[in-house]
Order: structure tokens, then sequence, then C-alpha cells
């Protein structure tokens, strides 16, 4: 039997050995690691909207504010033409008083 044989037929079984003893321990582990992901992936999920529902939202929350804006600007600009019409309403009331 040659060298390279006897280095082979030691490290052969111990190379078998050691992965086997690798397996049957951390195969347990990183089951238990599978599960702490897919816990922690299923209540990220369940925590954090849809981005397509985040997406939806903002843009009604935009079209909404929008909405909000030109109505704001509409009564500004019924303010200004009522102040406008009460102040004709009065020069007329009081260019229409007879002179004393």
């Amino acid at each position: 039997m040659s060298d390279i044989e006897a280095i082979a037929a030691i490290i052969g079984p111990a190379l078998f050995l050691l992965l086997t003893a690798t397996v049957i321990l951390l195969f347990p582990l990183s089951r238990r690691l599978g599960r702490v992901l897919e816990e922690w992936i299923k209540l990220r999920q369940e925590t954090s909207p849809d981005r397509d529902t985040l997406a939806r939202l903002v843009s009604e929350v935009r079209e909404l504010r929008q909405s909000v804006e030109g109505g704001n600007q509409r009564m500004g600009l019924l303010a200004e033409r009522q102040d406008f019409m009460e102040s004709l309403v009065e020069a007329k009331k009081t260019a229409a008083l007879p002179p004393e």
C-alpha cells in the first residue's frame, strides 16, 4: 500500500464521519432558523401595507389635497365677490338717500 492510499484510507472515513456529524448537528438548527425566518417574514408582511395599496392611497390623498385646494380657491373668490357686492349695495344705499 502506498502513502497516498494510506492517507486516503484514513481521511476518507474521517471526512465521511465529519460530514455526517455536521449534517446531524446542523439540520435541526437550520430547520429552526427556517421557521424563525418564515414567522418573521409573515409578521413583516402583516404589519406593513402592500406597496400597490400604499401607492394607490398616496395618489388618492394627492387628488383629495388638490380638490381641497381648489375648493379653498373658489371659497376665496366667492368671499371677494361677496365683499364687492356688499360694497356696491352700501354705495347704492348711501347714494339713494335724499340729502337732508
